[in-house]
C-alpha cells in the first residue's frame, strides 16, 4: 500500500496556539461527521445531516488552510508537478458501465497517481466555477474536494487521508496544497487547470509528484475527447464499455428514477464514440470490455499495463481506493470479498425490464452493441418500429 507522504510543518512559533484551537473544531467536526457516515452502501442520496456536517467539517478545514497560508513547494516540487500534469491517464464509459473497477485497480500503482473520487470537471464542476466569482472558486472546488476525500462514493473505505489528531491534519494539507497550485498553475482560459490544482495538491499530499501519470475516472468524459485532446495531446484515454442489458439494468438499480430514454441515448452515443476511435487505432486509446477484465484479468491487465507504460505491478490485481481495499465490483452481491474481482457470472443481476424494454434496448442500441461483440436479440421490422416510436413518444 502507497503510504502517504510525511506532514509539512511551516507554522512558526506564535501561530501555535491558533492552530491548537483550529484542530480541536477539525477534530470535533470530524467526529460528528463520522457518526453520520453509511456502514453499507447508500442506495440513495445521503441524508441532509450527513451533507450538513460534511459541510461544517470542510469549510472548517478550508479556513483552517487560509489562516496557516498555502504550502511552500521547492523548484523541484514545482518542476515535478508542471511535468506531471501534462500526462493524464482519463477513464470513461457510461455509468455503470464497471469505469469504477478500472479505477480503483489502478490507484494503488507505484508509478500512478490515481484521484480517488471521479473527477467530474467537465461534466459539473465548470458549469459551477463559471457561476462564481473568480474569489471564491478555490474554495468552492477544495471545500468539494476535502469532503470527497473523506467519502468518495458513499460507501467505505471513508477518510482517504487518515484523520486529524492534535500532531495536525492532513486534510488542511491537501487545501494549503491546493491554494498553492491554485496560485502556480497558468490560470488559461477554457482548461482544466483548476482540477490540476487538485490533481496536484493530490499527488502533493501523497508525495507522488514523480509519477509517470494522473489519472482521472468520469464517466461520460467521452463526449468530451477532442477537447481534452486540444489540451492535452498526449493524454491516454481507456474506454470502458459492458454489456447493454447488464450497464441498463445496474443503473436503473442505482437510479430507479431514471428515464430509459435517456440511459439509452447516453448509452448509444457511448458506444458510437469506441467503435469510431476504436477503429482509428489511435495509439492514444484504449477499449477495455468489461466483462473481458472481469473474466480474463491475467490477459486484459497486462495490455492495460502496457498501454499506460507502467509495469505489470502486483497492485493491479487488488482493487483500492486511496490505498485501501475497496468493495468487490458488484451492486447486487454485497457480502462479496474486499479486494476481489468477482466474474461476471459470480455476481447476477435481477430482472427490471419487460419484455417491451429490452425490445426497445435492442431497437436503440442493438446495432452500436453488435459492433462492439455484445449481440442483442433480434427483432422483427414492426416490433422495431414500435420500439422507436415508444422511444420517441412515451420515454
Amino acid at each position: 500500500m502507497k503510504q502517504p507522504g510525511k506532514l509539512l510543518r511551516s507554522i512558526s512559533n506564535k501561530r501555535i496556539e491558533p492552530a491548537a484551537a483550529m484542530l480541536k473544531q477539525i477534530i470535533k467536526a470530524e467526529y460528528e461527521l463520522e457518526k453520520l457516515l453509511p456502514q453499507s452502501r447508500l442506495q440513495s442520496r445521503p441524508p441532509t445531516e450527513l451533507l450538513s456536517a460534511a459541510l461544517k467539517w470542510s469549510e472548517l478545514v478550508w479556513q483552517g488552510a487560509e489562516k496557516l497560508g498555502t504550502m511552500h513547494l521547492t523548484p523541484t516540487q514545482i518542476a515535478h508537478g508542471l511535468a506531471l500534469r501534462r500526462r493524464p491517464v482519463f477513464i470513461c464509459g457510461v455509468h455503470r458501465s464497471g469505469t469504477t473497477l478500472v479505477q480503483n485497480l489502478l490507484d494503488n500503482h507505484p508509478q500512478l497517481s490515481v484521484l480517488p473520487s471521479e473527477g467530474t470537471y467537465y461534466t459539473n464542476q465548470l458549469l459551477k466555477l463559471k457561476q462564481l466569482p473568480p474569489s471564491q472558486r478555490a474554495k468552492y472546488l477544495g471545500t468539494e474536494w476535502l469532503r470527497r476525500m473523506v467519502n468518495p462514493i458513499n460507501q467505505q473505505p471513508y477518510w482517504l487521508l487518515g484523520r486529524s489528531d492534535e500532531g495536525g491534519s492532513r486534510y488542511v494539507d491537501f487545501a494549503r496544497y491546493v491554494l498553492a497550485w491554485w496560485d502556480i498553475l497558468p490560470h488559461t482560459e477554457n482548461t482544466q487547470w483548476p482540477h490540476l490544482a487538485i490533481v496536484l495538491a493530490y499527488a502533493s499530499c501523497a508525495n507522488n509528484l514523480t509519477a509517470l501519470s494522473w489519472v482521472d475516472k468520469t464517466p461520460t468524459n467521452e463526449r468530451f475527447l477532442h477537447r481534452i485532446w486540444v489540451e492535452f495531446p498526449d493524454a491516454k484515454i481507456v474506454h470502458v464499455v459492458r454489456n447493454p442489458v447488464a450497464t441498463l439494468t445496474s443503473r436503473k438499480v442505482m437510479e430507479p428514477d431514471i428515464r430509459l430514454r435517456n440511459a439509452l441515448r447516453h448509452l448509444r452515443l457511448s458506444y458510437r464514440v469506441a467503435t469510431d476511435k476504436a477503429t482509428t487505432n489511435d495509439p492514444r486509446f484504449f477499449l477495455l470490455r468489461y466483462e473481458y477484465l472481469c473474466d480474463t484479468p491475467d490477459v486484459i491487465l497486462p495490455q492495460l499495463a502496457g498501454f499506460l507504460n507502467i509495469d505489470l505491478s502486483p497492485s493491479l490485481y487488488q482493487p483500492t481506493t486511496g490505498g485501501m481495499n475497496t468493495h468487490a465490483n458488484s451492486s447486487f452481491k454485497t457480502d462479496a470479498s474486499h479486494g476481489a474481482i468477482l466474474k461476471t457470472n459470480s455476481h447476477s443481476q435481477q430482472e427490471v425490464f419487460t419484455s417491451a424494454d429490452k425490445k426497445l434496448i435492442a431497437a436503440y442500441v442493438g446495432k452500436e452493441a453488435a459492433l462492439l461483440g455484445y449481440p442483442v436479440d433480434k427483432i422483427n421490422s414492426f416490433d422495431k418500429l414500435y420500439a422507436h416510436l415508444r422511444y420517441a413518444l412515451f420515454n
